[in-house]
């Protein structure tokens, strides 16, 4: 028996933090007993000897491992496993138009919306998925632009026919979306629940003066007001709807000043489906010290009883979904891309294109430069933390680009890993 390479053994005041990176499996102990016991790991028969329980311990959570295995190839058939799964998750683009024009946005909010023909071929498309590549189940996710824009005229009957589907198939459906929320009145709450929509991301921009700043919408007095307001609404209707609210931010805009503000418009029974998750925006530059400022902003969320995002590892083997093979993000007007972060949604020829039986045509095998492994290299391969971030964005593997994900984070993985486990239910 060895022990396995990816252990993270980790210390802060009185505890020692035990977390491996294959199984993802953790514990604490006290930092004297996890002192004593961390070299003698590295001796699993002496372990074996003075503490049998502990030792089992160990090795039912792959802390030590067996001598024949090779934890590298464990990692690259997990890896493989995940890219071709066939659980579907499919993104789909009503439209590229917005109600909001927010200063980070990437995209160019184009007025657009699915057509008829476009909407009979997303159809076929579930057809050809469920019927020909048998998937084990069917996520969508809806994009844009603002979704919520087109709910009648393109949500709504896509989703019914989804449902219908999946039903007869007898594979599980799961509906969400990615919106501003402005669009989420009262109205769509029973619509919501038919259309078994089960989660939403929803963004602000910061505190309530920042946020309103940013977007902002005739006849509406803030949008960060209106908002909440419509979240508080849904999460009351919708008991089983969990919510992840995305707090973009820039070094300057995040302070603990939001929590009071949210906690004014979010009733106290429905922060427990609420979970927090700040994200600088890209433009801004990468400080390593500002995520002791996240933290405790987090802390005095679950303080209040929200959920909070605590770390960004990947725990599936992939570094981005856009490197599965059952992936894929359908545009408002046919076009087929991998990544909805990039100009591939813009191109008047993209990369790939839905067909009028339902099947996806792409150029020069681009599908499948997205299943690459970007680990692949010496750096990667020999870097303590491979399955807890599994290389670079499939995108930018793909031009060719080479940097350390870890460096361009604001965040530190011991920190955030410590920080993880101290918070875990």
């Amino acid at each position: 028996m060895k022990p396995s390479h990816y252990n993270y053994i980790l210390s802060k005041d009185s505890k020692s933090y035990w977390y491996n990176g294959v199984s993802h499996k953790f514990f604490t102990l006290p930092i004297e007993l996890g002192n004593k016991i961390k070299p003698l790991i590295c001796n699993p028969e002496i372990l074996k000897e003075s503490a049998p329980s502990f030792y089992q311990k160990l090795v039912d959570n792959e802390f030590i491992i067996d001598d024949n295995v090779d934890e590298i190839e464990v990692i690259r058939k997990r890896n493989l496993e995940t890219i071709h799964s066939k659980d579907y998750f499919l993104v789909i683009l009503p439209t590229l138009n917005c109600n909001y024009k927010c200063w980070y946005c990437i995209q160019n909010h184009i007025p657009s919306m699915m057509s008829q023909e476009t909407i009979t071929r997303v159809k076929k498309h579930i057809d050809y998925m469920i019927d020909e590549r048998n998937i084990t189940s069917l996520h969508i996710e809806w994009f844009g632009g603002e979704p919520f824009m087109y709910f009648k005229q393109v949500i709504a009957p896509i989703s019914e026919y989804a449902i219908e589907k999946c039903d007869k198939a007898k594979i599980p459906f799961l509906n969400s979306a990615t919106t501003n929320g402005y669009f989420l009145s009262s109205d769509k709450i029973k619509d919501l629940k038919r259309l078994k929509f089960s989660g939403f991301q929803i963004t602000l921009d910061g505190d309530k003066g920042n946020h309103d700043k940013v977007k902002f919408q005739n006849g509406c007095d803030s949008a960060f007001v209106h908002t909440l307001g419509n979240i508080d609404k849904i999460l009351s209707a919708l008991k089983d709807m969990n919510i992840v609210l995305r707090i973009n931010y820039t070094h300057k805009t995040l302070t603990n000043k939001i929590v009071s503000q949210i906690n004014e418009y979010i009733s106290p029974e429905n922060r427990k489906q609420l979970t927090i998750t700040p994200k600088k925006v890209w433009q801004e530059s990468v400080d390593k010290n500002f995520q002791l400022s996240t933290i405790s902003i987090l802390d005095e969320f679950n303080d209040y009883g929200y959920n909070a995002a605590r770390m960004e590892i990947v725990d599936n083997f992939v570094p981005c979904y856009a490197n599965r093979e059952y992936y894929n993000a359908i545009n408002y007007n046919g076009g087929v891309v991998k990544c909805t972060a990039c100009n591939d949604l813009y191109e008047s020829n993209p990369p790939g294109q839905l067909q009028e039986d339902g099947k996806i045509e792409w150029k020069n095998n681009f599908d499948k430069l997205y299943q690459e492994k970007s680990y692949e290299n010496p750096k990667c391969l020999n870097c303590k933390y491979l399955p807890v971030c599994m290389g670079i964005c499939p995108r930018d593997h793909a031009k060719k680009r080479n940097y350390c994900k870890m460096d361009a984070q604001d965040s530190n993985i011991e920190t955030s890993l410590i920080d993880f486990i101290e918070h875990c239910k």
